[in-house]
């Protein structure tokens, strides 16, 4: 596909994983892809350059991927976590299912990027978060 007709379709499928990351997803070994999902990201006393939260709620709809080496997430056309699964960050996230429906990915934002402070959740909402956190898991150790 050309690559105007590829921006034309990914501008319509918001939620999708993006064809770029799709392929080098695909190329690492692409375990896990789950798509037009729920978000909810969770801010608790986020400090940030001309930002700060006490507590804060987002919601969006968007993908997350596994492969071989890293997990992928994107809410709408935004990346919000791209996370080896070899290193130190990896260790720094706290990651959990609640009644089989929701990822949680718990971590401090001071671990990616040291002018930030607090903590944050990211939760993906659906059917499928068992499995991914099973995968997860079995990646890390």
């Amino acid at each position: 596909m050309s690559t105007l007709k590829q921006k034309i379709a990914d501008f319509f499928r918001p939620t999708a994983l993006p064809a770029k990351t799709r392929n080098f997803m695909e190329n690492e070994g692409l375990l896990f892809v789950a798509e037009k999902v729920r978000i909810t990201i969770v801010y608790h006393r986020l400090k940030a350059p001309g930002r700060s939260f006490h507590n804060k709620r987002e919601t969006a709809r968007g993908s997350l991927a596994i492969s071989n080496k890293r997990i992928a997430g994107y809410a709408f056309r935004k990346r919000i976590i791209h996370l080896p699964l070899r290193g130190q960050q990896v260790k720094s996230v706290k990651f959990s299912c609640v009644n089989g429906k929701v990822l949680v990915m718990a971590f401090d934002p001071a671990v990616f990027n040291p002018k930030q402070s607090g903590s944050m959740e990211i939760r993906y909402h659906f059917d499928g978060a068992r499995e991914a956190y099973g995968i997860i898991i079995d990646m890390i150790g």
